[in-house]
C-alpha cells in the first residue's frame, strides 16, 4: 500500500486538488442539466413516463420558428456589431492617448452593472422624456418628435451591443496589446501600408481574441433574459418564451419549459461549432 501511495502520490494530490473543482462542475452544471434533460421527457405533471410530446408541441407550434430566429437574430447581430465596435475601440486605446483608462473602465461597465438595473437604465435613457430625446429635440432641435427606441427590435439591437459587447472588446485588447510590434515594423520595412498592415498582419494574429470574445458575446446574447425581458416588448427570444411556461402558465409547465431549455442549447451548440469552424478555415491571402 505504502509503495502504490508513493508511486501515485502526484496523481493522487492532483485528484484532490480537482476534487472541489470536479463537486462544483457536477453540482452547479452537470447535475442541473441532467434533470432538465430527464424532465423535458416526462408527461406534465407525471414521473413515471416518458414521452416526446413536449417536444413535438414546442416545434410544432407555428411561433417556434419566429422566436428561434429572432433569438439568433439577436445574438448574431450583437455578435457581428460587437467586433465591428471593439476593433476599432482597441486599436485606438492601444495609442495610450489621453483618457485611455478612463475609456478602459467605462468598457467594462455593462458587464458588471446587473442586467435588470442596466435594462431599466436604458428604458430611461431611451424614453421619449429621457436624455437622447431631450437632446435631439431640446439641444439640437433636429427632430420634432422623439425617437422610438424602446420596445423595438432596433432598440433591442442596441441595447444587446450595450450590455454585451465588453466581452468581445477585452479579449480583443487583451491579444492586440500582447502582440509583439516586430511584426508590424517588418512589414512596413517591407512595404506594406498601414492598410495591409492592418489587414494582413494585424487582424489575423488578434483573431483569437476576436473569436474568443465574440464567442462569449454570442453565449451572452444567445441566452439573454433581463434585457429582453425588460425592453423587448412583444419581441420575446426563447429565454423568456421558458420564463413564460413556468411564471405565466398555472400550473408551472415545469416539463414543457425543459423541453425548450434542451432546444436552445442544442442550437447553442450547433451553431457555436458551425462558427468556430468557420471563423477558423485558413483563408488565401
Amino acid at each position: 500500500m505504502a509503495s502504490f501511495l508513493k508511486k501515485h502520490r502526484y496523481a493522487l494530490i492532483s485528484f484532490v486538488m480537482l476534487l472541489p473543482g470536479l463537486a462544483s462542475f457536477f453540482g452547479l452544471f452537470f447535475y442541473p442539466m441532467l434533470v432538465t434533460v430527464v424532465r423535458s421527457f416526462r408527461p406534465e405533471g407525471v414521473t413515471t413516463a416518458w414521452t416526446l410530446r413536449n417536444y413535438t408541441d414546442f416545434l410544432g407550434q407555428a411561433s417556434t420558428r419566429q422566436v428561434i430566429l429572432l433569438t439568433f437574430f439577436l445574438a448574431i447581430a450583437c455578435t457581428l456589431l460587437s467586433i465591428v465596435l471593439s476593433v476599432p475601440l482597441t486599436l485606438l486605446l492601444r495609442q495610450k492617448l489621453a483618457g485611455h483608462r478612463l475609456f478602459r473602465l467605462t468598457i467594462l461597465v455593462p458587464i458588471t452593472v446587473p442586467g435588470l438595473v442596466g435594462a431599466l437604465g436604458l428604458l430611461l435613457f431611451y424614453g421619449s422624456r429621457g436624455w437622447l430625446n431631450l437632446l435631439l429635440m431640446q439641444g439640437l432641435h433636429v427632430v420634432q418628435e422623439p425617437v422610438k427606441i424602446n420596445y423595438t427590435l432596433t432598440g433591442l439591437v442596441i441595447f444587446y451591443v450595450w450590455h454585451y459587447f465588453s466581452y468581445t472588446a477585452v479579449t480583443t485588447l487583451s491579444t492586440l496589446e500582447g502582440l509583439d510590434p516586430a511584426f508590424e515594423e517588418a512589414a512596413r520595412v517591407a512595404g506594406a501600408s498601414p492598410w495591409q498592415v492592418l489587414r494582413h498582419v494585424v487582424i489575423p494574429l488578434i483573431m483569437p481574441g476576436i473569436l474568443a470574445g465574440s464567442v462569449l458575446t454570442f453565449m451572452a446574447a444567445f441566452g439573454a433574459f433581463s434585457i429582453p425581458l425588460i425592453t423587448g416588448g412583444s419581441y420575446r427570444p426563447l429565454a423568456v418564451q421558458i420564463y413564460k411556461q413556468i411564471e405565466v402558465f398555472t400550473p408551472a409547465r415545469w416539463e414543457a419549459a425543459s423541453a425548450m431549455a434542451v432546444v436552445m442549447a442544442l442550437l447553442q451548440l450547433v451553431f457555436l461549432t458551425f462558427y468556430m469552424r468557420v471563423l477558423r478555415r485558413p483563408t488565401a491571402s
